[in-house]
């Protein structure tokens, strides 16, 4: 058996995202889509805005036949760590491709991830995130123009692929539908970027359907979390914690742990903490990701680099796909949470868990098992 792979968030997943499963399976005549996703948290540093079962399960519903959940300390990073990982994990399941959207699949990702970027001037600017960096230094140096967000994701997977040596064959799919970061819904289509969805999700829009696949449980969406609804427990941590403490977490630099101390008393709202924290020397997303490493306590210390299959469903293609390949994983495959795993790699997983699960009520890792479809 042959399988695509695909990178995704899904949040939420929508008419897109199906579209993408569609295309990636016809170009290249799969026999599994393996799709690895984001959990509870995602890249940019936000919480999902439906937990990943959910999530997972409208992938399943949809088109793909094994849903993987990408690690939490893997997904809540920067584009190129959140890559590396993320295509790690795909060639650990002998994905012989890998898809991904893009606004410009007609751009040359395998050529621009071999340049040597050693060679390429980087501009250090902490305004731009790292991954920003490299899109810049590479138009600068072949003047193929890789802005666009997707495209900078693509990129970020294809030097993945090459840095590690995988052999996955790239199939871009040309994105259809709305631009990445629109925020408003055009009753004209039925395909609707996952920000303007997220938006009226959180506005409790009733003019959704036409922009979700028809299977979809409109009543799930009802469910939905987001930052303010972590508010209470963000600055409760930051209050009892002392700058000493907040200089131990992960990515605290710079004496940003001051910045938090000086305006938890402020705000009143997680968007007013972050306007208030915000400098131009950081982007919103670097700040972000820093208040979800704050509320799950990440430590310098601490090791984030485990990867390992979690499996959060498949349907039975996927799982003959999984018992094909299983002797050929190097890592761990898990199914099911005991406890000695929740307190080892799956430690993070668990923990980011259960905060999420205090806000949305959904029990998340303890005694499930993947979803069969």
């Amino acid at each position: 058996m042959k399988a695509v792979g695909i990178i995704a968030e899904y949040n939420p997943f929508h008419n897109g995202h199906k579209y993408q499963i569609e295309q990636a399976r016809r170009a290249t005549n799969a026999d599994a889509v393996i799709v690895i996703m984001s959990g509870n948290w995602v890249q940019r540093g936000q919480p999902a805005i439906l937990d990943k079962w959910t999530r997972a399960q409208m992938a399943l519903e949809n088109g793909a036949d094994m849903v993987i959940e990408l690690p939490v300390q893997c997904a809540v990073q920067s584009a190129d760590i959140f890559a590396l990982h993320a295509v790690n994990i795909l060639a650990s399941l002998k994905c012989e491709w890998l898809s991904f959207g893009s606004e410009h699949p007609n751009i040359n990702f395998n050529g621009l991830a071999n340049i040597d970027l050693n060679e390429t001037k980087i501009d250090q600017d902490y305004t731009k995130s790292y991954a920003e960096l490299i899109r810049d230094a590479l138009t600068n140096a072949t003047g193929e123009d890789v802005s666009a967000p997707n495209d900078v994701l693509a990129l970020n997977y294809a030097i993945a692929n090459l840095k590690n040596n995988h052999q996955m064959k790239l199939v871009p799919i040309k994105r259809n539908g709305a631009n990445h970061h629109d925020h408003d819904l055009n009753t004209d289509v039925s395909i609707a970027s996952a920000s303007s969805i997220r938006a009226a999700i959180l506005d409790n829009s009733k003019e959704l359907a036409q922009y979700l696949p028809d299977n979809t449980d409109i009543e799930v969406l009802k469910k939905h979390v987001d930052w303010e609804d972590f508010w209470p427990l963000l600055k409760y941590k930051i209050e009892t914690s002392s700058i000493d403490e907040l200089n131990h977490i992960y990515q605290m630099t710079e004496g940003l742990e001051y910045r938090l101390k000086k305006y938890i008393y402020e705000a009143q709202s997680f968007d007013e903490f972050l306007r208030l924290v915000k400098s131009k020397r950081y982007t919103y997303v670097r700040l972000q990701r820093l208040f979800v490493y704050t509320l799950l306590n990440w430590r310098k210390s601490d090791d984030l680099s485990q990867e390992y299959v979690r499996v959060l469903g498949f349907n039975k293609s996927g799982r003959a796909y999984l018992n094909d390949i299983k002797k050929q994983i190097e890592l761990p495959v898990i199914t099911k949470i005991n406890k000695e795993l929740s307190e080892s790699e799956l430690n993070f997983d668990v923990v980011s868990g259960r905060i999420y699960e205090n806000i949305n009520h959904i029990p998340q890792d303890a005694g499930k098992i993947p979803l069969i479809y």
